[in-house]
């Protein structure tokens, strides 16, 4: 294990030129507003590398440095949570390492009961952390272990608490709040129907104001960006 300490160290130092060198694969190849995305290894240590370095335009320029800070952000008031990965490095306004999970995205594994519990417990972790993660309805965005361990992953569209004076926002916050949980008993009712609750379908029934803003902000963050690169 010291070795792989070792290596870690050595991968968390690397340049953005070294860690491209060493990417396994990409699981994006980047675009007008799409990052790198790349699985690297060094040695025993893995990350992954999300970088916007080669994004051109607006995008690149502007609206790509607001995205690392927001998921640097949260992963930095996250940590230590366990199902949140760590944020191993934010090289510079475009470009964050972070730790690789080897785990499946929700909809593509069979969860077992004790995931969907663990998952439960890890969302209220990270909302008593003060962060509403506001894009839990894509189910790709949750992943699991083989072994029935949850992770939540792509904090962009996220909501942080406001200072205990903020009493206002703090209400806004906690709607988000809600709109996570009503994220997961959707996801309950879509796949472990034989989990879900009574509660859970009279949730997914009220579908308030709040609840449709939380949707949009998780499906249209990449619509709205597109529309400022268009636009430049």
């Amino acid at each position: 294990m010291p070795h792989d300490r070792t290596d870690l160290q050595a991968l968390r130092g690397l340049t953005r030129a070294q860690l491209h060198a060493h990417a396994r694969r990409y699981y994006k190849t980047g675009g007008r507003t799409e990052p790198e995305v790349a699985l690297v290894v060094y040695g025993d240590a893995q990350a992954v590398f999300k970088d916007y370095a080669r994004t051109p335009g607006w995008f690149g320029r502007i609206i790509a440095p607001v995205l690392i800070w927001r998921e640097a952000s949260a992963l930095r008031r996250l940590a230590g949570i366990t199902g949140i990965p760590k944020l191993y490095r934010q090289l510079d306004a475009r470009g964050v390492l972070i730790e690789y999970l080897p785990a499946t995205p929700w909809p593509q594994a069979k969860p077992p009961e004790i995931a969907y519990e663990r998952l439960d417990a890890l969302v209220a972790a990270m909302h008593a952390r003060g962060v509403a993660h506001c894009d839990l309805r894509a189910p790709s965005n949750m992943l699991v272990s083989d072994d029935g361990v949850p992770y939540i992953v792509d904090f962009v569209a996220r909501v942080c608490r406001g200072r205990a004076w903020n009493l206002p926002w703090n209400w806004v916050f906690a709607q988000f709040v809600g709109a996570d949980e009503s994220a997961l008993a959707k996801l309950r009712v879509r796949f472990a129907p034989s989990l879900a609750t009574g509660a859970d379908r009279a949730l997914l029934a009220e579908q308030g104001l709040v609840e449709r803003v939380a949707r949009a902000i998780g499906e249209r963050t990449r619509e709205i960006v597109r529309f400022f690169v268009r636009s430049g």
